[in-house]
C-alpha cells in the first residue's frame, strides 16, 4: 500500500503505466482470481500483461475492468498523478490546475475529478455520534435584503452537522444540499447525517422547535449571533473559503459532489497519506461511471 503525500516517493513508485497497473493488479488480484463471468478461480496470462484468462470460459479480463478506470482514453499515469494530486493537496486542485499540471484539457481534468467526487461520497453506515450541533447556511449571492433572511432566491442551502469533541474542537463533519429550511427537510437530513443515539444541538429556530417533538435527543439553544454555536459557524466560514478560494465557482447541480469532496478530505485531515490509497480501493471497487452516469447521478441529487 502507497502511504505518502511526497511527490518524490510518488514519482519513485509509479513511473510508468505498467507500474500503475501493477498496482491495481496487486490491489484486484493479489489475493486471488476469481472470474468475473463464471466465477472461475483460475487463469492464465491474458492478451496483456494487466490481462487475467479465466480457464473455464477463456474471458479476458482487464484489471480496470468494472472499476471506475474502465474505458479511460488518457494514459493510467496521467490518471494516478490527477488521483495524487487531489489526495496530497490538503485543500485539493481546481480542474484548470489539475488539467494543467498533468496534461490534459481542462474538460478532462474536470469529468476524471467528478468520477473522484462520486467516489468521496460518504456511505449513509458510519453517522455522527456524541454530541453534535447543527446548523444551516446559504451560498450564492445577497438578496438584497436588509435582514439577509433564509430567501433562496439565487442561493443554495446547506444543512451542515458537526461533532463536537470534549475538547471543544471539531471531529467529524457531515453536510447536505437541501432545497429549503422546512422541518421535514432538515428532518431527514439530521437522520442521513446523525445517529440516533447522538445527542444533537440546534438553535432556536422554529423548524427545530417542531422537529424536537418527535426527536427526543434534539435540544434547542439560543443562536447569540453565532456566539453559542462558534466552533460550528467556524467551520462554516472554513468550507465557503475553501469552496470559493479553490473552486471560483459552482452550480446548484454539482454542489453534492464539492460537499462531498470537502466532507472526504475533512473527515481524513489526520490520514492524509493514506488518501490516495482510499481513493484507489474505492474507484477499483465501483462500477465505471461514464458522463452519462455523471448526469443522472447530478439528476438524483439535486
Amino acid at each position: 500500500m502507497f502511504k505518502s503525500i511526497s511527490a518524490i516517493e510518488f514519482n519513485r513508485k509509479f513511473y510508468s503505466n505498467e507500474s500503475c497497473y501493477q498496482y491495481l493488479m496487486d490491489r484486484k488480484w493479489g489475493k486471488g482470481f476469481k472470474c468475473s463471468f463464471c466465477g472461475c478461480e483460475k487463469s492464465v496470462k491474458g492478451r496483456t500483461y494487466y490481462y487475467r484468462r479465466c480457464k473455464d470460459c477463456r474471458y479476458d479480463e482487464s484489471v480496470t475492468a468494472n472499476t471506475v478506470f474502465h474505458g479511460m482514453k488518457m494514459p493510467i499515469l496521467k490518471a494516478f498523478h490527477m488521483v495524487f494530486r487531489l489526495a496530497a493537496k490538503k485543500k485539493g486542485m481546481s480542474t484548470t490546475e489539475l488539467g494543467s499540471e498533468v496534461g490534459v484539457q481542462q474538460k478532462t481534468a474536470w469529468l476524471f475529478k467528478r468520477k473522484i467526487q462520486v467516489v468521496m461520497k460518504p456511505d449513509k453506515i458510519n453517522k455522527l455520534e456524541g454530541n453534535v450541533d447543527v446548523d444551516e447556511t446559504l451560498l450564492g449571492f445577497q438578496t438584497g435584503r436588509k435582514d439577509g433572511g433564509r430567501s433562496l432566491e439565487n442561493r443554495e442551502g446547506v444543512f451542515i452537522a458537526s461533532e463536537i469533541l470534549a475538547d471543544g474542537r471539531t471531529g467529524n463533519l457531515g453536510m447536505e444540499h437541501i432545497e429549503d429550511f422546512k422541518a421535514d427537510t432538515l428532518k431527514y437530513a439530521l437522520k442521513d447525517l446523525v445517529s440516533e443515539t447522538a445527542f444533537i444541538r440546534s438553535d432556536n429556530y422554529c423548524s427545530y422547535r417542531t422537529i424536537q417533538r418527535d426527536m427526543s435527543n434534539l435540544k434547542t439553544d439560543p443562536s447569540e449571533n453565532g456566539k453559542g454555536f462558534e466552533e460550528l459557524h467556524r467551520q462554516i466560514m472554513l468550507f465557503k473559503n475553501w469552496l470559493v478560494g479553490i473552486h471560483h465557482k459552482w452550480s446548484k447541480k454539482h454542489l453534492h459532489a464539492y460537499l462531498d469532496e470537502y466532507v472526504f478530505r475533512f473527515n481524513r485531515r489526520n490520514r492524509r497519506p493514506t488518501i490516495f490509497h482510499s481513493i484507489i480501493i474505492k474507484m477499483m471497487h465501483q462500477v465505471p461511471h461514464p458522463y452519462s452516469v455523471i448526469k443522472t447521478l447530478c439528476a438524483y441529487s439535486t
